[in-house]
């Protein structure tokens, strides 16, 4: 009796083993997901939080609308996305933020390797003013 429950234990384990994901599987589905940065993303970081949409255009640019909030401020304002993705480097600038009390343009550049998203820091800069915030940039 025990030997057969040794034997039908092994062809469940054979028989699951088949349906398991292989390194390949989960590379090529990793490959997909991070070969366009088409989509809505978010930003989160201690004193701002961003939400946008972004497209692709012709040959690596990228553009897309949305929306960013100061912590410490009251409601959402609108911001324009622009930017270029060769990948794995995405180059971001924001235009249409507020921050601090003025009106100032982010820029942001990391390398989107992991679906974990891209986390460093957005370049503010206003006439006579720059300030780096880091953040987590996101695709949702």
């Amino acid at each position: 009796m025990r030997i057969f429950r040794s034997c039908w234990l092994l062809v469940v384990l054979l028989a699951t083993a088949g349906c398991l994901p292989t390194d390949d599987d989960i590379d090529n589905e990793l490959e997909q997901q991070l070969s366009s940065v088409a989509g809505l993303w978010t930003g989160t970081s201690p004193t701002l939080t961003m939400s946008f949409t972004l497209q692709e255009n012709a040959g690596t640019s990228v553009s897309g609308t949305g929306s960013m909030r100061e912590t410490a401020v009251g409601g959402p304002v609108p911001i324009t996305v622009t930017g270029t993705y060769s990948r794995p480097t995405l180059s971001l600038t924001f235009t249409g933020m507020n921050f601090e009390g003025r009106e100032v343009q982010g820029t942001f550049t990391g390398n989107y390797t992991t679906v974990g998203g891209i986390s460093g820091p957005v370049h503010l800069t206003a006439t006579g003013y720059t300030k780096d915030v880091n953040i987590l940039l996101q695709e949702q």
